[in-house]
């Protein structure tokens, strides 16, 4: 008997062993799996000759030095556990905007992932689990994507000949390009991936001099995150003076129209129109007036824009700090563009309805509302007068919702020998706002707005819903609250266990 279980603790001590070679090595090879096996042998032969289910019934066993034989065994069962889910492991997100799960956009760029990209994170081990973290998840969706955590104080060749100088830093590789970026965060990681993924760089044109929102403006109104989302997937972005060109520029894959505020000159809508005419992208945001003249020029590709202003009388927008005049949108259409948005909310400032020409009977056409208001919603014609007097009033001439705010469109391109594309593609949105810096981040404002830009660009793939940051969730208590809680914590949960301590000592003497 004595033998048997020396016999048990030797295996419960090999597989104590193998565990920790697997630990150091992290590879499950010979040296981890003979130590594994051999244990897990020897102790189910000793538990069957000891018949454990009599020594466990065994007065004296509960008492014994054989306790410490199930000391072991627990240990090590536990640890056989932990070791198997170590590789097989399963994840499960419990927060509330589920920032430890890998974005929409991240998995699609994974699984379309063709390249083989290689991570190299120069981390301190302070540092290394957090990161090895996230790039786990990467590998995990994609046998293209690899991984490397270097400690640059041990490796500073390597760091030198990257050009690393700080640490935490990580460059992104794709054959002979490569990317380095400052922070492991997934959408710093994943716009990194982008950028060395895509050989074409691809130009978004923003049309000036009509009282547009600027690309370079950084204050409530200006367009600077949207230039910066439209960076960070490698397009380039410039300014366009339509008004001192002859033509659209040849390198233009999107022209941008970010709500004029004047109207255009007649030789700028003949380039937009010969343009869009010979396959080009272009995306119209019109602010409820005046813009009477692009009105007219959208007419002949199917698209009525109302000269009102929609008015949201759900209420709903109060419990975002909206108000009637900033509409909520919840019911998107089908289309790439919004395939992704369904779960998702947007605001809509000050927009007009934007809808099909149902009168529009042009072949070559195909026209889809993206979006629509709630059905408590209206299209209220005379807004002025709501603006003078700050009071909503309806009438029964306006237009009970759903109202649609925006649409894509489909062109068949006729044989020319400089058409760009076989199909152009144009988004009319009845608000710019929306997009500027004020609401971009605004719940999925920002998304939707490059959606539409990847899908003018005819880069599907890219539409999704992009990684989110961490937000701060913060408990807030009273002074009362905080000495109730140590009182609870410190004081009386301790001397609560202590007290059963004492009792049922002095019981069992």
């Amino acid at each position: 008997m004595k033998f048997y279980r020396w016999l048990l603790i030797t295996g419960i001590g090999l597989i104590f062993i193998g565990l920790i070679i697997y630990s150091i090595t992290n590879l499950w090879d010979l040296k981890t799996i003979i130590p594994l096996a051999i244990g897990l042998g020897l102790t189910i032969f000793s538990l069957i000759k000891l018949d454990f289910t009599q020594i466990i019934k065994n007065r004296r066993f509960q008492y014994g030095s054989n306790a410490i034989i199930v000391i072991l065994l627990v240990v090590a069962i536990v640890g056989l556990l932990d070791f198997f889910l170590a590789r097989h492991t399963i994840r499960i997100d419990t927060t509330a905007s589920k920032i430890f799960s890998l974005s929409d956009q991240t998995r699609k760029i994974l699984k379309n992932l063709d390249k083989d990209v290689t991570v190299l994170a120069f981390v301190k081990d302070i540092n290394k689990e957090s990161v090895e973290d996230l790039l786990k998840e990467y590998a995990h969706l994609s046998k293209h994507f690899k991984y490397e955590l270097i400690d640059p104080d041990e490796k500073p060749a390597i760091a030198k000949r990257h050009r690393v100088k700080a640490y935490g830093n990580l460059v992104i590789i794709c054959n002979d390009r490569e990317e380095q970026i400052d922070q492991a965060t997934e959408e710093k990681i994943t716009n990194a991936i982008i950028k060395v993924t895509r050989e074409e760089k691809k130009k978004v044109y923003f049309v000036s001099g009509h009282g547009e929102g600027s690309i370079t403006d950084n204050e409530r109104y200006g367009f600077s995150k949207a230039k910066e989302a439209i960076l960070e997937q490698n397009y380039e972005v410039e300014d366009l003076l339509l008004a001192d060109k002859d033509s659209i520029p040849d390198n233009a894959s999107v022209i941008v129209l970010p709500g004029p505020k004047k109207e255009l000159f007649e030789h700028e809508k003949e380039m937009l129109k010969d343009y869009i005419d010979r396959g080009g992208s272009v995306l119209l945001m019109l602010d409820p007036r005046p813009s009477i003249g692009l009105i007219e020029f959208l007419k002949p590709y199917g698209v009525q824009v109302g000269d009102d202003i929609v008015i949201d009388a759900s209420g709903l927008g109060r419990l975002f700090g909206a108000g009637p005049d900033i509409p909520l949108v919840a019911n998107y259409g089908s289309h790439p563009i919004v395939s992704e948005m369904g779960n998702y909310m947007t605001f809509f400032p000050g927009v007009r309805s934007v809808r099909k020409d149902e009168e529009n009977n042009d072949t070559k056409i195909k026209i889809v509302e993206l979006a629509k208001t709630s059905p408590q919603s209206y299209a209220v014609k005379n807004f002025e007068e709501m603006y003078k007097t700050g009071k909503i009033k309806i009438s029964k001439d306006d237009e009970k919702g759903p109202i649609p705010i925006a649409v894509a469109v489909t062109k068949n391109v006729e044989k020319d020998e400089n058409k760009i594309r076989d199909k152009a593609r144009l988004v009319v949105v009845g608000d710019s706002d929306f997009a500027t810096n004020a609401y971009f981040s605004n719940q999925a404002n920002g998304d939707l707005f490059m959606n539409m830009i990847n899908w003018l660009l005819a880069d599907e793939d890219l539409i999704s819903i992009r990684p989110k940051s961490p937000d701060v969730r913060t408990v807030n208590m009273t002074p009362a609250q905080v000495k109730t809680v140590f009182w609870l914590t410190v004081i009386i949960l301790p001397a609560i266990s202590f007290i059963v301590g004492v009792l049922v000592y002095i019981r069992r003497r």
